[in-house]
C-alpha cells in the first residue's frame, strides 16, 4: 500500500508510506456476478473502456464496502471523475499497452480502483492524498481537485499508479538481489520519514520513501523515473551530488535491464509514452468533455 500524506501547515509537504502484499494474478474477469442496477451514460461507458477491455472495476461513488471508516471522506464529483478516469486510461494504461502490450496490461494491472472526492485526513493533521493495497485496489483521493497540472497529477494519481504497479510487476517475477546490495546498510525501514528528500538523494535514493526498503526503493526508482520530465529527472541528480547520483544511476539501469530482460519493456520508450501522454492531457489535446451530465445522476 502506498499512501500520501500532506502536512497540514504553513504548506503541504509530500510524505509517502507503502506496505504490498503478493497477490495471484488471474487474466479473468473478477466482475461477472455484480448486481444489476441502472447505470447512467458513465457506467456504460467505464464498462466499455475499463471492465470489458481492461478487467478493472472503477468505483466513483461511496461505497461502504470499499470506503475506509476510519475517515470522513466525500464522494467524488460526478464531473471530476470523468475527467480522470479518461485521463487515468489514456496517460496509464494505455502507455502499457502501447509499450507492452493490451494482454500485459490486462493480466497485470490492479482490478479496482476506487474514487474519493476529498483526501482523507488524519488525526495527527496529515492528509492521505492515495492508497494502494496488494496490487488488487487502488484508492485515489482528491479526485475534486483534479487540475490540469503534470506535477499534480503526478503527486496525486500517477506516482501512486506505476510504483505500485512496479510492485505487481517485481512479485511476480522479481528483479536481481544484486539491487539491494547498492544501498544496503543504508535503508532505515520507518524512520524513512526523518529525512528529507534532498537529504535522501545524497545518500543514493530518488526519495525518502525510498530509503526505507529495497523492494521501496525499486518501485520509487522506477515510478519517479516514468514520472517527471527529463528536465525534473537531471535536477534530482544534480541535488544528489556526484556520491548520490552514481548510485541512483546505478539503480536505474538494473532497473532498465529487469523491465527489458523480464517483461521485454523499455523502460525509456515508456517513460517517452507517458510523458508524450501526460502532455496531451494538459495542452488540451485529450477530449475531457464529459460522457454524461449531472442530469444523469442518481
Amino acid at each position: 500500500m502506498r499512501i500520501y500524506f500532506y502536512i497540514i501547515a504553513m504548506a503541504f509537504a509530500l510524505l509517502q508510506f507503502t506496505s504490498c502484499q503478493e497477490e495471484e494474478l488471474d487474466r479473468n474477469s473478477i466482475f461477472t456476478d455484480e448486481p444489476t442496477t441502472e447505470k447512467n451514460s458513465f457506467d456504460q461507458w467505464l464498462k466499455k473502456n475499463y471492465t470489458d477491455t481492461y478487467n478493472i472495476k472503477l468505483i466513483y461513488r461511496l461505497e461502504d464496502m470499499e470506503t475506509d471508516f476510519n475517515y470522513t471522506l466525500a464522494p467524488a464529483d460526478f464531473i471530476m471523475a470523468q475527467k480522470l478516469a479518461k485521463v487515468v486510461k489514456y496517460t496509464w494504461l494505455e502507455a502499457y499497452d502501447e509499450v507492452a502490450g493490451l494482454d500485459f496490461t490486462c493480466t497485470y494491472v490492479p482490478k479496482i480502483i476506487h474514487m474519493v472526492g476529498s483526501p482523507a485526513y488524519e488525526e495527527t493533521g496529515s492528509v492521505v492524498l492515495g492508497q494502494a493495497e496488494g496490487g488488487l485496489k487502488i484508492t485515489l483521493y482528491m479526485v475534486n481537485y483534479f487540475t490540469l497540472d503534470a506535477a499534480t497529477l503526478n503527486s496525486l494519481y500517477f506516482e501512486t499508479m506505476h510504483h505500485e504497479f512496479v510492485h505487481i510487476l517485481h512479485q511476480t517475477k522479481n528483479y536481481d538481489t544484486e539491487f539491494q546490495r547498492i544501498s544496503e546498510g543504508n535503508y532505515v525501514d520507518n524512520d524513512w520519514y526523518l529525512s528529507d528528500d534532498e537529504e535522501a538523494q545524497a545518500k543514493g535514493f530518488v526519495n525518502a520513501y525510498a530509503s526505507s526498503q529495497p523492494d521501496e526503493d525499486f518501485a520509487e526508482t522506477i515510478a519517479i523515473y516514468v514520472s517527471i520530465k527529463p528536465t525534473e529527472w537531471k535536477e534530482l541528480l544534480s541535488k544528489a551530488g556526484e556520491n548520490g547520483a552514481s548510485l541512483i544511476v546505478r539503480k536505474l539501469n538494473m532497473a532498465r535491464q529487469y523491465m527489458s530482460e523480464t517483461w521485454n519493456i523499455n523502460l525509456d520508450e515508456l517513460r517517452n509514452v507517458t510523458q508524450r501522454r501526460l502532455s496531451d492531457v494538459t495542452d488540451g489535446t485529450l477530449d475531457l468533455s464529459p460522457v454524461a451530465t449531472l442530469d444523469e445522476t442518481d
